[in-house]
């Protein structure tokens, strides 16, 4: 279970930073395929070049090099992190997670990563009126 979470963690966190750099004016061009919908869903979660798509990913592996994971860690990761995705993709989801990645898709400038990550650095979409929270978390 330890493992689960620093891989979850650690992708978190990878994520918003790569996230950022991808929204930088020099290497959005491999970002701007995936902000083509303003309203996506669950399929555009992969909608994007390559390079995006495993630039993002990485920092979910970054725990292997220091703790002893077993198939079933990586497994369950995975999944989490790839359901999680798409339902953060999907405004069907909303009542569940929250709305703090599509408002990222309606204002780009904005809501980089999770909802703990944007508020700790700042990134947050300001106005508090958009948000709706989910049952789960934002």
């Amino acid at each position: 279970m330890i493992a689960i979470l620093l891989s979850i963690i650690s992708y978190d966190i990878w994520f918003y930073l790569s996230h950022v750099v991808l929204h930088m004016h020099s290497v959005y061009k491999y970002h701007a395929l995936h902000h083509q919908k303003i309203e996506p869903n669950y399929i555009d979660t992969y909608k994007g070049h390559i390079v995006e798509n495993v630039f993002q990913g990485v920092g979910t592996f970054f725990p292997c090099l220091v703790y002893t994971y077993t198939v079933q860690d990586i497994v369950i990761t995975l999944l989490f992190l790839n359901i999680r995705g798409m339902m953060r993709h999907d405004s069907r989801f909303v009542f569940l997670i929250g709305n703090h990645h599509l408002l990222h898709h309606r204002y780009s400038n904005y809501n980089f990563g999770e909802y703990w990550m944007d508020s700790l650095l700042g990134t947050a979409y300001p106005n508090t009126k958009e948000y709706r929270h989910g049952l789960l978390y934002t």
